[in-house]
């Protein structure tokens, strides 16, 4: 099958370098699993971007890490505008050519601009900003998202979501660790809705040390909430390659999560499941589907930090194998399967 992969356009996916979040490291996987089983892949990405194994479609567009800043503010609608009109510029010319248009992006321009009944947009966020979920409303095209409660959340918006197909992670490359390290793990953009400060306060609560690995997406507030509470055994790692935060995840007793937003799907917990290391965080979003409660983790009210500290006691006497299993249920070839059904409905 011949597949055209359309990256979001705030950051490059180069499998050379860290990844900046959970939906390019799905793609970079997605799109390097479907040409290992034979198909036909084009990836159009930001300039930068490599993937080994894919033809890659370099339309000049240089990332904007401004658009994802703020999940729920267009303030890289210009910059995407332009991209998105060049993508459909290239798709025009040259679409014919595949079977499937698969979009990735999270931005109303891409609804506009990648139409048709062989184009499936996937949601990789919820419908926080009323602009895009207005063009998804809009979109002539299949659309679907990665856990039941996203997709029940565009649904209840006035969106059409046909399908959910959930990420995977390839547990073959993930060696699972048995979290001698002895402190608590966070792994995430440094942002409000990840909720990295709550991280610290809890880690502080717990008289546990605590590593933060990831971007800092917006600066103010990591200077104002988070850095204030750095130093004492708690640390902000940087943004990691994909292995490295692998080895971080094997090496914590658990990993914390109190995330401030209902998480589309939470790659950050499947990782840290792949590694053995259960998972703590707020019952929201995705994560309900990705942690099983009392398994391979404990989930807790939203925004009671009280509760989610308590918790970590349970989560570092559970058997780490269980953690290892739940996430078996979100393999990669599992994703790659469901990806290559919907691409046969699509092309039907």
């Amino acid at each position: 099958m011949r597949v055209a992969l359309v990256a979001p356009f705030v950051a490059a996916i180069d499998d050379r370098r860290p990844q900046i979040g959970g939906a390019q490291a799905v793609i970079a996987d997605l799109a390097r699993g479907l040409a290992g089983r034979g198909h036909a892949v084009t990836l159009i990405a930001p300039r930068g971007s490599w993937i080994g194994g894919v033809t890659l479609v370099d339309l000049g567009i240089d990332p904007d890490p401004r658009a994802a800043l703020r999940p729920d503010a267009a303030s890289g609608a210009a910059s995407q505008v332009a991209a998105f009109a060049a993508v459909g510029a290239w798709l025009d010319e040259h679409g014919a050519s595949f079977d499937v248009v698969h979009g990735h992006a999270f931005d109303a321009p891409a609804f506009a601009r990648l139409r048709g009944d062989r184009v499936v947009h996937t949601l990789h966020l919820p419908p926080i900003d009323p602009v895009t979920v207005a063009a998804a409303r809009g979109a002539r095209a299949r659309l679907a998202t990665v856990s039941r409660a996203c997709a029940a959340a565009w649904r209840a918006a006035g969106v059409p979501v046909a399908e959910v197909v959930p990420n995977g992670v390839d547990l073959s490359a993930i060696r699972a660790g048995d979290g001698a390290g002895g402190y608590l793990a966070f792994a995430g953009r440094m942002s409000p809705e990840k909720g990295p400060a709550a991280a610290c306060r809890i880690a502080r609560a717990a008289g546990l040390p605590l590593r933060l690995a990831g971007p800092i997406y917006d600066v103010p507030y990591f200077e104002r909430e988070v850095r204030p509470l750095l130093g004492e055994g708690i640390e902000h790692v940087g943004p990691l390659d994909r292995r490295a935060l692998w080895r971080m995840l094997g090496g914590a007793r658990a990993t914390v999560l109190p995330i401030r937003w209902d998480e589309p799907f939470g790659m950050v917990a499947l990782e840290s499941l792949a590694c053995g290391t259960p998972v703590v965080a707020y019952r929201r979003g995705g994560l309900t589907e990705v942690v099983v409660d009392g398994h391979s983790g404990r989930l807790v009210a939203p925004d009671d930090e009280v509760a989610l500290g308590a918790a970590l006691a349970d989560a570092r006497a559970m058997d780490r194998s269980g953690s290892r299993a739940d996430a078996s249920r979100f393999d990669l070839p599992g994703m790659l399967d469901a990806h290559e059904a919907l691409y046969r409905r699509v092309a039907a």
